[in-house]
């Protein structure tokens, strides 16, 4: 009779782990839905099926409608330093898997509600920049997910968790609406694993 009920505890335990587990990666490096309630003004902007689609890629989706003010003092902007592509629906036929590319710069404002609005650009100063770019967010607590169109029209999605000078865990998912091949997801993190605050006056002073 004791093994019997040892046999059966460990069978309770090993079904509560497992449980425990799967609950916990839409929030690990398989990506996932974090919260599945978007507000009507983040899924006009990325519908469900789109956030379905991007999560299946791998990315991390932080749903909810209690985001945080995801906002640096004036003059600071998000660095993501060099990132790296991780996933891809592709895969080993991605000619730029696993590759470190230059990071980029994000200042996010006038955020309201669901509402905020994105300024972007590339470290090296590449052409992948723009100003005043409409976005939205979800989340809830310290996560969050913004989304907007970049000038490609492909749907963008930032995740992390904002510590209140940087974002941990960042990372940045594109799903492509418009670049072929159409339906492609690229999840990139960043390779120190934060956006960090950097001083935009450091951007034109290097003296």
């Amino acid at each position: 009779m004791k093994k019997v009920m040892y046999a059966l505890c460990i069978g309770v335990c090993a079904l509560f782990v497992s449980c425990s587990k799967s609950d916990d990666n839409s929030g690990s490096n398989e990506g996932g839905v974090v919260n599945n309630n978007f507000s009507s003004e983040v899924t006009a902007v990325a519908s469900k099926d789109i956030i379905q689609k991007m999560a299946t890629g791998k990315a991390t989706i932080y749903g909810g409608t209690t985001p945080p003010e995801v906002k640096l003092p004036s003059g600071f902007l998000f660095h993501t330093g060099e990132i790296v592509l991780s996933h891809t629906t592709l895969g080993d036929k991605d000619p730029i898997i696993n590759k470190v590319h230059d990071g980029f710069f994000y200042k996010f404002y006038n955020q309201s509600g669901s509402k905020l609005k994105v300024d972007y650009f590339n470290q090296s100063g590449g052409n992948y920049a723009a100003n005043g770019v409409d976005a939205v967010i979800s989340g809830e607590g310290n996560k969050f997910t913004i989304f907007f169109l970049n000038k490609e029209r492909d749907l963008v999605a930032l995740s992390g968790e904002f510590t209140g000078d940087a974002i941990k865990d960042f990372q940045q998912s594109v799903i492509n609406k418009v670049e072929e091949p159409v339906g492609t997801v690229r999840v990139f993190k960043s390779k120190s694993g934060y956006a960090e605050s950097f001083r935009e006056f450091n951007l034109y002073h290097t003296n």
